[in-house]
């Protein structure tokens, strides 16, 4: 009988996570629900894709159909899912009827309804669910204690289909007989670095962000003089290039870092200029031994560049014997041997990121340089929603831009932590120009005016915004 390596660590994780994501799972879809009947139970979605997940994988093994049984009811249990008996009287994945193939293949549905409720509360469940169902996976491929080629090839092919774009947020395949390269950079094409007027041109055509414009200024400036005494044979002032951004989310914070990468890579002070981001998923692995091997890989992709990790607050939250304190020390080590050729950006809420900041002795000195990003008003938020428009080229009404300026006065107005900013800003965008959309359907002629004219009956209501989770 087959021995199951099992990780009550790990399971413990994942299963706190599955009921993290069951309330936006269960509240996006009330929302959208369209059928006559009530909308399905969020535990049951989740529970009927882990299912799905499991025997996709356990039918992968070179087993009998009773030994596969076993293996899936063992996960089951694990899981408290409900085993469905003779789930395997199959012998190859291929021997699946095409439609369930092809279902496999396909965005999970969980993870569409969270992409909806992310959009309206500034959240990332979305994400949290394609990570918690890529670690599933890997758990399943390892559950007996092996891997084999045709697992790993099918847990790169669930890779692609859950990060369809790519994402360095995304979880590497990791078997046992591979080994993380720490002391290689993979290949990055060096960039032209551009010049320094130009990237502050670009920084000065943001919109909003005032304090932290005149913030990079002063620190290019700083930069620029202590290059010149340099070069005049006189000592620099030592400073720490590690930064710490606060802010909510969609206040600039990414854009802001790339454009810093720029700057030092203007200065001669970074040789690549590039950005990696990443999250706690991209740093912390489920297993012991595995997430200080990560930390390396993603800072050596990141060597020459800057290294953004975004609600790094995350990393702390998890107490003392969580794989996150790991990751914190593998980092600051790896920040001090690197410190000629790396900048690292912490970025987060305010609270949170003074928190994460106390929860170690050496982050506070190693992060000495602070971003405040404050949210952006009525009026910038109007600007970037018209900059949405310019972009794909539409022209905003005067009575649509007045319709425009009251419901965001609205929306303004019972802001919290959650507020999406510039990415409300978009999804309202988007709403709006698929509102125009059925408006124009029905003309009898559809010139290009209308097309690309946007008037004041396309401006989502107040409870438009509500039923669409935004």
């Amino acid at each position: 009988m087959a021995v199951y390596k099992i990780d009550p660590a790990l399971i413990a994780t994942l299963k706190k996570s599955l009921e993290e994501l069951r309330i936006p799972l269960e509240t996006s879809m009330k929302r959208v629900w369209r059928g006559n009947q009530t909308p399905p139970n969020a535990a049951m979605v989740l529970e009927n894709q882990l299912l799905q997940t499991a025997r996709h994988f356990v039918n992968l093994r070179e087993a009998s159909a009773s030994e596969k049984q076993r293996y899936y009811e063992e996960i089951c249990r694990s899981f408290s899912l409900t085993c469905v008996p003779n789930t395997f009287p199959l012998s190859r994945v291929g021997d699946f009827a095409p439609q369930i193939s092809e279902r496999f293949d396909r965005t999970p549905v969980i993870t569409s309804y969270l992409e909806i409720y992310d959009r309206g509360h500034g959240t990332n469940f979305a994400d949290k669910a394609r990570h918690t169902l890529f670690q599933f996976a890997n758990l399943i491929i390892k559950f007996d204690g092996g891997i084999t080629t045709a697992e790993e090839a099918a847990l790169a092919a669930l890779k692609a289909t859950l990060f369809p774009h790519g994402s360095s947020q995304v979880i590497p395949l990791i078997s046992e007989t591979s080994a993380i390269k720490v002391d290689e950079q993979p290949e990055i094409e060096p960039q032209r670095a551009r010049p320094l007027e130009d990237v502050l041109k670009e920084l000065d055509a943001l919109v909003g962000l005032e304090n932290i414009k005149s913030e990079v200024r002063e620190l290019a400036n700083f930069l620029k003089v202590q290059k010149m005494r340099q070069e005049k044979g006189l000592r620099p002032i030592p400073v720490s290039r590690h930064m710490v951004f606060f802010g909510n989310p969609g206040t600039g914070k990414t854009t802001i870092a790339r454009l810093l990468a720029q700057v030092f890579h203007s200065l001669e002070l970074l040789r690549l200029g590039h950005l990696i981001e990443v999250d706690r998923a991209g740093l912390v692995a489920g297993y012991v031994g595995q997430t200080a091997p990560k930390v390396k890989e993603v800072v050596n992709k990141a060597l020459g560049g800057v290294l953004f990790i975004d609600e790094a607050y995350s990393l702390s939250s998890g107490g003392g014997n969580d794989f996150g304190q790991e990751a914190i020390e593998t980092l600051l080590k790896l920040m001090e041997d690197n410190r000629d050729d790396l900048i690292v950006i912490v970025a987060g809420y305010t609270d949170k990121m003074q928190e994460f900041l106390s929860s170690n002795p050496g982050l506070r000195s190693r992060f000495s340089k602070h971003f405040r990003f404050d949210d952006y008003t009525r009026d910038d938020l109007v600007k970037i929603f018209k900059a949405f428009c310019v972009k794909a080229e539409y022209e905003l009404a005067p009575a649509a831009e007045k319709e425009l300026e009251l419901i965001l006065s609205v929306l303004t107005a019972s802001r919290d932590e959650t507020f999406g900013n510039a990415r409300l800003a978009r999804n309202l965008f988007e709403a709006t120009v698929s509102k125009q959309a059925n408006r124009i359907i029905s003309l009898t002629e559809i010139d290009k005016r209308a097309l690309s004219s946007i008037e004041a009956a396309d401006i989502p209501g107040a409870e438009e915004l509500q039923e669409a989770g935004l």
